[in-house]
Parts: structure tokens; sequence; C-alpha cells
């Protein structure tokens, strides 16, 4: 599975003084993300296209239809399609599949698929997008029709009732009998880990990087998410805090902190240093998930109908 990170570019990693700030190792995490995607809505201005192709990353493209629809922003097929023939040479490219989502219609399956056609027409064929809630119908035909789809419209809901949702969409069309996926599956803006290693998507993406570091945390692969930040209400709560665990257990992280390159009063101080830790650290659960996660799924619950 490929874990993309998502908002790289446009939260100023990559270049732009947030990039400046940042220490040697941390610059060496940043330079060398292997899966990085971004939104349409966000780098369609040409700054931000310059910027990637002169650092030369590849990225794959999300429409940014669900940002730019809260905002009130009315984004056109056309549009979107004259900005992806323009800026190919920037985009990821898998097995020959240029990885580009479709543009979206936010609450509107039937508007989605007539996008995914007109992009067609104009010579793009994007990644098909079935949402959380919509007509499975829709699903069927993508599954039928494409070898790389995506699902979403995940954002907001608890993981427990994206469990309930991911269970029936994988056993009843998205697997075969032995549990084995029938064409490639992205998952859009899965936040949680047991959400990416339950099912055997292809890839997906998660903006849980930057999140979690604004709320002075970093997610390690050896502990899950640990709280770090000085300013952090936490660090007055025994045990809920690297900064009042236990000694041996304090011990024990700072140590972990160090033979990962990474400075703890740096984490604790600065926003930016726990973002990029925690890019990091997704890199590592990845390999972990690809070595250990079998890349199937048998749902535990057969449907009876």
């Amino acid at each position: 599975m490929f874990i993309y990170m998502a908002a790289v570019h446009s939260n100023g990693y990559k270049h732009t003084k947030r990039y400046e700030n940042l220490n040697e190792r941390e610059r060496g995490v940043v330079n060398t993300l292997p899966h990085l995607l971004e939104s349409y809505h966000y780098i369609h201005k040409e700054s931000y296209v310059q910027a990637i192709r002169e650092i030369g990353d590849k990225i794959f493209l999300d429409s940014g239809a669900f940002s730019a629809y809260t905002l009130g922003v009315d984004l056109k097929v056309k549009d979107y399609c004259d900005y992806i023939h323009r800026n190919k040479d920037i985009l990821r490219v898998d097995d020959g599949t240029i990885m580009a989502s479709v543009l979206d219609g936010i609450g509107d399956a039937q508007l989605t698929y007539e996008n995914q056609l007109e992009m067609e027409s104009y010579g793009v064929r994007p990644l098909p997008c079935f949402h959380a809630g919509e007509d499975e119908r829709y699903l069927e035909w993508y599954v039928q029709n494409y070898d790389y789809i995506t699902l979403g419209g995940m954002v907001g809901s608890s993981t427990k009732q994206l469990m309930v949702w991911l269970d029936r969409m994988w056993d009843k069309y998205l697997t075969d009998g032995s549990g084995n996926p029938r064409i490639k599956v992205h998952g859009f803006g899965i936040t949680a880990i047991p959400l990416m290693e339950r099912y055997p998507w292809w890839s997906c993406d998660s903006s849980s990087w930057i999140q979690s570091a604004a709320f002075g945390s970093v997610i390690t692969p050896d502990y899950g998410p640990l709280s770090v930040s000085e300013k952090s209400p936490s660090r007055h709560d025994a045990g809920q805090h690297v900064g009042n665990l236990a000694p041996l257990a304090n011990e024990k992280v700072l140590t972990m902190f160090e033979d990962q390159g990474f400075n703890y009063k740096r984490l604790s101080e600065i926003y930016e240093s726990r973002a990029v830790y925690n890019l990091w650290a997704f890199g590592e659960i990845n390999k972990v998930m690809d070595r250990d996660n079998p890349n199937r799924f048998k749902c535990e619950q057969q449907e009876l109908f």
C-alpha cells in the first residue's frame, strides 16, 4: 500500500520560509517523501506548479471539490482538464494511469458520473470516485469499467461508522470470494491507522501528519500518538504527556527520538518539527503495514442477501 501525504506543498513544507526553518534532519525527510497528494483547488496557481516542477516532485492530484464546495468556489471541468493537460509532467503515473481524480459532484453521484465522462471527452481519464452513502449501482459500474478507483466522502465519520460501510463495500464489491481485491482502490482522507490496516487498499492519503502536530502530538511508529508540545494542556496530567511520564518511560521515549534522529526540544517547541516527524513516521508505519498485513479482506460477518 502507498500512503500519500496530503498537502505538503500547499502547507509550505517544500518551499517558503517554513522549509527554511527546518533543520538538516527535517529537510532530509521532506526532500525524500515518496508519495505526495495535492488538491487542484489549492495548487492551481502557477507559483505552486513552478515550485513543484523545479523540485521535481510527482503528485497525485485531487480535484479539491469538497474544499471548493465548502468555500463556495465553483470548479469547472474544462478548466480542470486543461490544467491536467498543461501540467502532466508534475503528475504521478501508476502503471500508465495518470494519478488525477475526477472532479466530483459533492452530494451528487450522477454529477460525479457525468463529470467522469465529460473529462474523458476532453482526453483525460481520471480515477472515478464513489462516496459513502451513494447509490451502490455507481460503484458496481466503476468496478466493472475501471481498474483503479477512489472512495471518498469519509471525512467526518467515526472509525466505527466507516468500518461498517467499508466492510460492506469491500466484501460485496471490491474483493473476490477469497478476499483478494478485484481492482486498485484509493481511500481519500483516511486518518485512522486501523482503517488503513483492515482493508487491501492500493493507496490512501492522510492529512493526520499536520492535524496531529497542530494539537501538539507526534504519531510514533512504536507507541502511537504522544503529546509533546510544551503548550499542551496534557502536560499537567500525569502519564498524558512525554514530559510527565514515569522516569523510565520518559527516558525510553527520549532515547527513541534521539535514535530516530529527532530533537525532543524542537518537537516540544516547534510545530513544523512535529509535522515533519509525523511525515517520517507515516513512512515507517507504511513499511510495517506492507510487511505484516496480507493484501486481502475477509468480512467477519457475511450478509444474508
